[in-house]
């Protein structure tokens, strides 16, 4: 049956010779072909096999592979995994323009260009992986690096499941193969001191970035996108409606905040006291720039008198600004080691500082926020994170022991009762009937 499948031998003709009764050879008789092969198995290209025991055993795998779903052709697996990601995988990416050129840089330069990138799919397990994170720590690679490159290699084998392979061999691996650099850690704020060092030792054009920072927890690029039109001083907020990022560190462009939201955020008397000095002292500067995705009324490009500018009047740049400004002010105040002389051509030669830069005083943020006892809804909203499951999971040891108001919240609802009983009294609790409303259920 068709729906079973069945074995073909190659080497003779499938219909009987009518005056023998016995089964003619073909032309492939006692050639190099393979002589059985399997067909008919439903969405399972043909296989052929040299012996008949080799034939039996393959089609009744795969018959129970394809009633579960799981059957994936071993010849597709065979394409070498630089090719799959160079011609299948990444020219069906569609990531934004920022983040695309750093992405395809560590793909293309760590992986496609790598022995794993040259070994075909399916020979692909723990000790190729293991052989590929030498290489990478070989190359000079810090470890948070590996961790996003081993992310990225996960993804691509994540598409090509069920196509070109069984399983993700990133998924499969022992835990301790997987690099876990940041797995686990918490999101950490900037004690007041150092906030105050931070911000202190930065240029004051540039100090405004930290109050946007700290005081509305905005990212680093729309930080660089906000504009003194964007605050309401009626209803005491500001509308972060844009964030300025660059195309491959060249291009800069305006697109809407992360998530293609626009938001509110609660403007605190301080900080509008602040962005009115930086106004004063550094008046903003209109700049003209295309307008990437939605938004801007349909519009290519956007003119927006931008708060924060470089000296010489320009966009930021936040490679520049990292490296030029956050970084010579985190060793200032003591949080990192002086740039190294001897690597210091570029932008090289500063201790890491990765959990250090503009999303610590996103943190601040937050912490703040949620330790005054802001509901997580209202921190969700203000921070632009798509749920508040996110910012529950990022910040949730930020808040206060929430077990500490919980446990005396029951005691403060039966107060007058306890009070009426006497101290030493408990409250007599009586059940209510299922036809009850529930409004008697202390007596």
């Amino acid at each position: 049956m068709a729906s079973t499948g069945w074995i073909e031998d190659r080497w003779l003709k499938k219909r009987k010779d009518p005056k023998t009764g016995k089964r003619e050879r073909t032309e492939l008789w006692g050639s190099k072909t393979m002589r059985y092969r399997v067909c008919g198995i439903p969405g399972v290209k043909k296989r052929s096999f040299e012996t008949l025991e080799e034939a039996k055993d393959w089609k009744a795998a795969t018959i129970v592979a394809v009633k579960k779903h799981e059957f994936v052709d071993e010849r597709d697996g065979e394409i070498l995994l630089g090719d799959y990601v160079t011609d299948e995988w990444w020219p069906k990416r569609d990531d934004p323009v920022n983040t695309a050129g750093p992405m395809k840089s560590k793909i293309f330069n760590h992986i496609v260009d790598s022995q794993l990138g040259r070994t075909p799919m399916n020979l692909i397990d723990e000790d190729a992986l293991i052989d590929w994170k030498r290489e990478l720590k070989g190359r000079g690679l810090a470890p948070a690096t590996i961790e996003v490159i081993w992310n990225h290699l996960s993804s691509i084998f994540k598409a090509a499941v069920g196509r070109r392979i069984a399983k993700n061999p990133c998924k499969s691996v022992d835990k301790g193969v997987r690099p876990t650099t940041s797995k686990g850690t918490k999101a950490r704020a900037w004690a007041r001191t150092e906030a105050r060092a931070i911000r202190t030792a930065m240029p004051d054009r540039y100090q405004v970035i930290a109050d946007l920072g700290m005081f509305s927890g905005q990212r680093q690029g729309e930080c660089f996108g906000f504009s003194p039109e964007d605050i309401d001083r009626e209803l005491m907020v500001l509308n972060v409606r844009r964030q300025l990022l660059w195309e491959n560190g060249t291009k800069p462009f305006f697109k809407l905040p992360k998530g293609d939201k626009e938001r509110q955020v609660p403007l605190s008397p301080t900080l509008l006291r602040f962005l009115d000095a930086h106004g004063n002292r550094f008046p903003s500067v209109k700049t003209k720039l295309p307008w990437l995705g939605p938004g801007n009324d349909g519009k290519d490009e956007a003119t927006v008198p931008l708060l924060v500018t470089t000296w010489h009047k320009n966009r930021m740049n936040p490679n520049t600004f990292n490296d030029r400004t956050m970084k010579p002010a985190l060793a200032a105040a003591g949080l990192i080691a002086e740039r190294d002389k001897e690597k210091s051509k570029g932008r090289w030669g500063w201790e890491a500082s990765r959990e250090m830069m503009h999303h610590r005083w996103r943190h601040t943020y937050a912490s703040v926020q949620l330790g005054a006892g802001e509901d997580p809804i209202s921190v969700s909203h203000w921070m632009g994170h798509a749920s508040p499951d996110i910012t529950l999971r990022i910040y949730a040891h930020f808040m206060p022991d929430r077990g500490n108001r919980g446990r005396t919240a029951v005691d403060r609802w039966l107060e007058p009762e306890l009070k009426q009983g006497g101290a030493a009294s408990a409250p007599r609790l009586r059940a209510v009937s299922s036809e009850g409303d529930g409004s008697e259920g202390v007596a």
